[in-house]
């Protein structure tokens, strides 16, 4: 889809209905991971096509995202731009992008990771053309801040080592601290249905440690502090958007691959609701 500029961005787009399901990726992983499961022994479809069962939904690859599979890479379908990119990037990127495609909102957005901030940046910037909310174990700037500032620095250092392997694809890569800023400048978007899904399997660095992975300085422990600080700003994230959280997933980070049906569940709540009676949702 040609959003301007000399610049293209690839969508898919299954089912139909309203409001359209537009899903947004954590970093680095093409629009392919909606359509993926974590294990062949999962029942059901993957989101994607469980969504679509119920309404119109539509993913995107984000320039710099790869499908990994095996040693095998493939590269985002969307034109490379220079690295590293903000949450403000990808708001106007998914807007340039819908209104190429003509998508008519308002939308239901469904982010994982990475993908939380551009989702809750876009909803804040178009208040009326998101109509719901589904965050599935989205980065926050809270946990960010619920962290000292050696801890802060130990936790940029963790998610800024990216793979040279992926350099060829000008892989995609966060400018977080400026993002995390215009989250923090953006307030809550307007009350709509809301659901977040989060991982309840903390961070185990210890692995990564004894391979002698682990940079200099951070201790093993580390992944507990970060996952307190991520629980904690996922609860506190839940009261500011008044969304229903599930904390129980029986999942790590890739709550939408692990548990598909959840997910879909979530989504179609989320949906129905923005259909029927977003005024009467309680979280």
């Amino acid at each position: 889809m040609d959003i301007g500029g000399g610049r293209a961005m690839y969508l898919t787009c299954q089912g139909s209905g309203s409001p359209t399901v537009v899903l947004v990726s954590g970093r680095t992983d093409r629009s392919d991971i909606w359509q993926s499961v974590a294990t062949p022994e999962q029942s059901g479809p993957p989101v994607f096509s469980g969504v679509s069962e119920t309404t119109r939904v539509c993913a995107y690859d984000r320039p710099g995202t790869v499908t990994i599979t095996g040693e095998h890479v493939e590269a985002s379908r969307s034109t490379p731009v220079p690295q590293p990119t903000t949450a403000a990037d990808g708001v106007r990127d998914l807007h340039a992008l819908l209104s190429a495609a003509e998508i008519p909102g308002p939308i239901v957005l469904v982010a994982h990771s990475w993908g939380g901030l551009i989702a809750r940046l876009y909803a804040d910037t178009y208040p009326t053309g998101v109509d719901g909310l589904v965050l599935v174990d989205t980065l926050t700037e809270l946990l960010y801040d619920g962290l000292t500032p050696q801890e802060q620095e130990w936790w940029l250092t963790l998610n800024s080592n990216y793979s040279p392997d992926l350099e060829p694809y000008n892989q995609e890569k966060s400018n977080f601290e400026p993002s995390f800023q215009s989250m923090r400048d953006a307030g809550d978007p307007l009350p709509m249905p809301a659901a977040i899904l989060t991982s309840d399997q903390p961070y185990d660095l210890e692995p990564i440690a004894a391979a002698g992975e682990l940079p200099l300085g951070i201790p093993a422990d580390f992944g507990q502090v970060i996952f307190a600080a991520h629980l904690a700003g996922q609860n506190a994230l839940a009261e500011r958007l008044h969304a229903r959280i599930d904390l129980n997933t029986n999942a790590g980070h890739y709550v939408q691959t692990e548990q598909p049906a959840l997910t879909i569940s979530t989504i179609d709540q989320v949906v129905d609701a923005a259909r029927t009676n977003p005024d009467q949702w309680i979280s």
